[in-house]
């Protein structure tokens, strides 16, 4: 994610304590996946959030926690990249669902030569950085910081919806983070920030080195389909000790239910990347996983969002 991290503002720390039950899941083990939901019709009805992103509220960084039966999940605007602007993000949970809502107008960025304004989504995982700075609670089957090369086979499936009215949908995406020290607390070289574009509208500047193509089988929808995606290697992000960005960006804008092979993307960087520096795949940990839309506005005005109905990890140990 091309990001400016800024220490200096405020952090609003939105905890909210919820009971979700899911009656489709079983008693934890190693083959039981995490999930947001997947039956609506198993989650307590009335039970339900709103976290806000605005700067007249000072919450650019809001977090909440979503609780599950096996896990949690962080949740934040992550408005990075906004200095003023009418209007706010308003990420709802209910019924088992995410709604994400963005509607701002008079957008002033912090920095105007970046074309994005922020990163709406959630972790899963260990981050000691800025914002998310914590660990979420932790399906037994599926706990990090872990090895990168002892990974188990990780299938993610996102099932989700983009809306647009007016600004622009740079991408709905994965931003996944490795480091050589899982108790870091800031990012710098040779940390690794992968990144998945499942569904994108922005063209990478000549600053990112595109390395090659990498055919993908993906089911989406039901339907097993062999995917085309573009890897880019970003050298340094924002400084010349910035930590490392890979991307992955899909020849087709995906939508709908898509699981893809979680694990090959992660272990598959190392090659593209080693292309650009000589680095060991035995030295990194996973630590995080998240998932949400870059967004921009047009004009200084962005209205448009996404629904996530179901975010569902699942590794196999076999």
């Amino acid at each position: 994610m091309k990001k400016i991290v800024i220490v200096g503002s405020s952090v609003l720390i939105l905890v909210i304590f919820l009971s979700i039950l899911l009656l489709s899941l079983h008693p934890l083990n190693i083959t039981t996946p995490v999930k947001i939901s997947e039956n609506k019709s198993s989650i307590i009805s009335q039970e339900y959030f709103s976290i806000l992103g605005s700067y007249k509220s000072d919450s650019e960084y809001a977090m909440g926690e979503i609780y599950l039966s096996n896990c949690s999940y962080f949740v934040s605007p992550f408005l990075w990249n906004l200095k003023y602007a009418d209007g706010e993000t308003n990420m709802t949970f209910k019924n088992g669902v995410l709604y994400v809502d963005i509607n701002f107008s008079n957008f002033k960025k912090i920095n105007p030569n970046i074309p994005v304004d922020g990163y709406p989504g959630l972790m899963y995982g260990h981050e000691g950085w800025f914002p998310f700075a914590g660990t979420t609670i932790e399906n037994p089957s599926f706990t990090l910081p872990k090895k990168a090369c002892s990974l188990p086979n990780v299938t993610s499936t996102l099932n989700f919806s983009v809306w647009i009215k007016e600004g622009k949908i740079d991408d709905f995406s994965y931003d996944i983070w490795l480091t050589q020290n899982p108790n870091v607390t800031y990012l710098a070289y040779p940390s690794i920030e992968l990144m998945i574009w499942l569904y994108h509208n922005e063209s990478l500047s000549s600053y990112f080195i595109k390395e090659g193509e990498v055919e993908v089988t993906l089911c989406i929808n039901g339907t097993s389909v062999k995917c085309v995606f573009t890897v880019y290697i970003l050298p340094h992000t924002g400084s010349s000790n910035g930590w490392i960005g890979v991307y992955y960006l899909s020849h087709k804008n995906l939508e709908g239910k898509v699981s893809i092979p979680l694990t090959f993307f992660i272990k598959n960087e190392f090659q593209w990347i080693n292309k650009v520096f000589e680095i060991n795949e035995s030295s990194y940990y996973l630590d995080g996983v998240q998932v949400g839309m870059e967004f921009n506005d047009y004009q200084v005005t962005a209205e448009l969002g996404y629904t996530l109905y179901c975010w569902i990890l699942k590794p196999s140990y076999l």
